[in-house]
């Protein structure tokens, strides 16, 4: 949707700029182009030092050198001293270079548009810069461009944006009292400046929660809530945040520092829009990563990396290796998952091993069990499997007649093809 001057308008920060901002809309309306590009200047200038103030009052130390210089300028120029102009002049200059380097708060494209309005400004309101007779005569087309731009750009955004934002925002991330919940932390987002944010404040947040979940400097440093923090940045910027983490997986793959890799194998099986645009070199890595990596949570990972066409493979073979601890936690585990499950548990060497496998991973998951994989447990217990007699394996046939979706009359056939008649549902029933 296309929104009106008014509108934009409205949703300035700064009552003095929307004075001005307005002022250059009357005058574009009446066909006074010269005066509505040098009056939507003028509107930038106004909004840009009220968030000097802004920020010098927040604790921004650049922002209060600037203040601090201003106001003795100030001082100087009530007691008429004529050098104060010349620094005044010369802060009014600067203004658009101060916010890009010393605050991040303009992107490249956006300093492009404003230094483009600065130059048509000076050709408006100074003779000399003409290099004809004829005065300035800009288009209608670019007085209303310049107007937008300023709204849009300047006038619309909060004092913090760039390093002060990105610093609150990181007090909101690394809080105890950030949900964890995804829905919770997008709200709790959107109450930030990363809720309007514009493209370099974005992706700066994303560059932040990526690269400082390594670094042991970082106060994002091997923290929880960076992973839901993640996944709210994508739901509420997802054509900036996906290209811009996709990015971050690359650096962090090819770092060769082994929380970076650990790390961008998360980020790539967690945003899987990310995960299948990743570069072939990031691709190699994480392949050798999944295939070395031994820890406790690796069935996530696995589990993940099946739904990615190029991992698929390779997560494959590394579910081969995975044992019970490795996915006792895994929720809501693929076929494949499950198949490795009837696999382990049909590898019980004694009663003991025979119920800790059943309590942990088989029963919970015996209504998933696919009738090839109810037949693989059953054939293991004539193949070395110790599950006969045990407490747990007659749990399990009870829980594949309750839950499971295999019909009673097939479950039964099966129970007869590998000798198990004992366990039969009518089997018991006689027998208590």
């Amino acid at each position: 949707m296309i929104l009106g001057f008014e509108e934009m308008i409205v949703r300035c920060v700064n009552d003095d700029a929307k004075i001005h901002i307005r002022e250059a809309v009357r005058c574009y309306e009446a066909g006074a182009y010269r005066a509505a590009i040098i009056s939507t200047y003028v509107a930038v200038c106004f909004d840009l030092i009220a968030k000097l103030h802004g920020l010098a009052s927040g604790g921004d130390q650049e922002a209060q050198k600037i203040v601090e210089n201003l106001g003795k300028l100030h001082v100087q120029q009530q007691n008429g001293a004529a050098q104060a102009i010349k620094g005044l002049l010369e802060i009014e200059r600067n203004l658009l270079e101060d916010f890009r380097d010393k605050f991040d708060f303009f992107g490249h494209q956006e300093f492009e548009e404003l230094t483009r309005l600065r130059a048509d400004r000076h050709r408006c309101a100074h003779p000399t810069f003409s290099l004809d007779a004829l005065p300035y005569a800009p288009a209608a087309e670019l007085a209303r461009l310049h107007i937008r731009s300023a709204l849009h750009y300047v006038l619309s955004q909060p004092a913090r944006q760039g390093k002060a934002a990105l610093s609150s925002l990181q007090t909101v991330v690394v809080s105890p009292y950030f949900p964890s919940d995804l829905e919770d932390a997008v709200i709790r987002l959107r109450g930030t400046e990363l809720s309007n944010a514009r493209d370099p404040l974005v992706r700066a947040f994303v560059d932040d929660l990526a690269f400082g979940w390594p670094s042991p400097e970082s106060a994002y440093h091997a923290h929880v809530n960076v992973f839901v923090a993640i996944d709210a940045a994508v739901e509420m910027h997802r054509s900036i945040v996906v290209p811009r983490l996709v990015a971050a997986i690359n650096k962090l793959s090819a770092s060769g520092i082994p929380d970076a890799v650990r790390f961008a194998a998360a980020m790539t099986v967690r945003v899987s829009e990310a995960g299948e645009l990743v570069s072939e070199a990031t691709q190699v890595v994480l392949k050798t990563w999944l295939k070395q990596d031994d820890a406790d949570d690796k069935g996530f990972a696995v589990k993940a990396a099946l739904k990615l066409g190029w991992w698929r493979e390779d997560a494959l073979k590394a579910l081969e290796t995975l044992g019970a601890d490795q996915l006792v936690d895994v929720t809501d585990p693929p076929a494949e998952i499950i198949s490795r499950v009837a696999q382990i548990y049909g590898t019980a060497s004694n009663w003991n091993e025979a119920n800790a496998l059943a309590g942990s991973i088989a029963n919970p998951l015996a209504d998933r069990f696919s009738p090839e994989d109810i037949a693989g447990v059953f054939s293991a217990t004539n193949n070395g499997a110790d599950l006969r007699g045990s407490l747990g394996f007659r749990e399990f046939i009870k829980l594949l007649y309750a839950k499971n979706e295999i019909s009673n009359a097939d479950l039964e056939s099966l129970l007869d093809e590998h000798h198990l008649e004992a366990y039969k549902r009518a089997e018991q029933t006689v027998a208590s």
